[in-house]
């Protein structure tokens, strides 16, 4: 049984349900984080799903803030299987993962982009921490994540699960605009980051969080 699974929706609720429909394997949580704040989604529990805990908020977390609350509100959970919400399952890939995953890692899958779904280890977060939230809502999290994995010694595991994915399908749902700033500004804070060697999982920002938002 796949103890976490956990994703974000945003606007395409569509691709969310037919991600649902792609489980074929025992999960115990599956943790759903609405990051709309339209209230315009209400998931099916699917068969093989032992709870199902949906979360909706006035304002979206951004990509970090909502994964890190899946980790958060399952601290007890060996491993989080985190994955986009257009991506889908193939058949079997939930047991293959089941089956092959390292605690101690951050397993990657077969996906691309890479961090479009990933396991992570509980062994991997008790030593390099969580996402920096500062990133909002989206871009250079993962580039971030990943050398901070690095420089926490964390190993990086391989497991040949197939997911299928549609790349970027929030931002063709109309939000390219908004991109283009948020982008500019989260890869000034990595290259900071990186300067400064700061592999520091940071502090949520206000102001930040104010200034990238996508809502206005």
């Amino acid at each position: 049984m796949i103890p976490v699974l956990g994703f974000l929706t945003y606007s395409r609720f569509d691709l969310a349900d037919r991600l649902l429909q792609s489980i074929d394997y025992p999960v115990e949580h599956l943790v759903i984080v609405d990051n709309s704040g339209k209230r315009e989604y209400q998931p099916v529990k699917p068969e093989l799903v032992k709870n199902l805990w949906f979360i909706q908020l006035p304002h979206g977390l951004g990509y970090s803030g909502g994964l890190n609350l899946i980790i958060k509100s399952t601290p007890f959970a060996p491993y989080w299987l985190l994955v986009n919400d257009d991506t889908v399952f193939e058949p079997g890939a939930l047991k293959k993962i089941s089956e092959q995953v390292d605690t101690e890692a951050i397993n990657f899958l077969s996906i691309m982009p890479k961090w479009s779904g990933f396991v992570l280890g509980e062994g991997a977060v008790l030593k390099a921490g969580l996402f920096d939230e500062r990133f909002h809502p989206i871009y250079f999290e993962d580039n971030d994540y990943e050398r901070r994995l690095l420089a926490a010694g964390v190993k990086a595991k391989f497991i040949n699960a197939e997911l299928g994915h549609d790349n970027s399908s929030t931002l063709n749902s109309g939000f390219h605009s908004q991109n283009d700033r948020t982008f500019q500004a989260n890869q000034r804070l990595f290259q900071a980051k990186v300067a400064a060697e700061d592999f520091s999982a940071g502090e949520w920002d206000l102001m930040i969080r104010r200034v990238n938002a996508w809502e206005r």
